[in-house]
């Protein structure tokens, strides 16, 4: 028994290791870059790595593979990044403009960009895991996340009630935030989404769930 109780706490003491060394390296690739061109490199490398982690690769050194990552795909995931942050920069200014109209149609029109930005939000969500897991064209990334979240409305919960639970327990716990703010929410986003990508990949074929 206390042989069994040693091991769980030597797999959770390197767990936690993990994913110390794991959001640290994303917080210094950010900086990196410069924050504003090393935000969207560091994160897609850091969903590089937890999928790894997903597919049973967690023992193995990461900071190499997360750095030749970063690198490699620093220029194609920046475009990608600020375009979509383009499109929600342009949604947040059009929300602002009908929130100070009066009448019927500035109502419908709040509602209207409300529901694109929800779409929009989860589309940005699904960009990251998507990447990773999938080769595909520069024009495919930019449409298929927002796919995924048009066909996706239980995932898209699952995701919603996760990620309030990290978000609930970092605001709780601030000082987790040099050690899992970008790991946790990382890895919940890319285990929803690989279950989903499994499901979509079974649909196709016409297998069983």
């Amino acid at each position: 028994m206390f042989s069994r109780l040693g091991e769980l706490f030597t797999d959770a003491s390197l767990w936690i290791w993990k994913t110390i060394q794991l959001n640290l390296s994303w917080l210094l690739h950010i900086v990196m870059g410069g924050v504003v061109l090393g935000i969207f490199p560091a994160t897609v490398s850091l969903f590089a790595i937890t999928r790894k982690w997903l597919q049973g690769g967690r023992d193995e050194p990461f900071f190499s593979e997360y750095h030749h990552y970063y690198k490699k795909n620093f220029w194609k995931v920046n475009s990608l990044g600020w375009i979509y942050s383009s499109v929600g920069l342009f949604l947040w200014i059009d929300l602002y403009l009908v929130t100070q109209l009066k009448g019927i149609i500035a109502l419908f029109s709040t509602v209207l960009i409300l529901f694109i930005l929800i779409l929009y939000v989860f589309s940005f969500l699904y960009l990251f895991p998507y990447y990773v897991h999938f080769d595909q064209s520069f024009k495919r990334y930019l449409y298929q996340p927002f796919i995924i979240t048009i066909i996706s409305f239980k995932q898209n919960l699952i995701l919603t009630i996760g990620l309030t639970m990290v978000g609930y327990l970092i605001y709780q716990m601030p000082g987790l935030i040099p050690f899992a703010l970008g790991v946790m929410p990382a890895y919940w986003v890319m285990k929803v989404s690989m279950n989903r990508y499994k499901q979509l990949q079974v649909e196709m074929i016409g297998g069983e769930s």
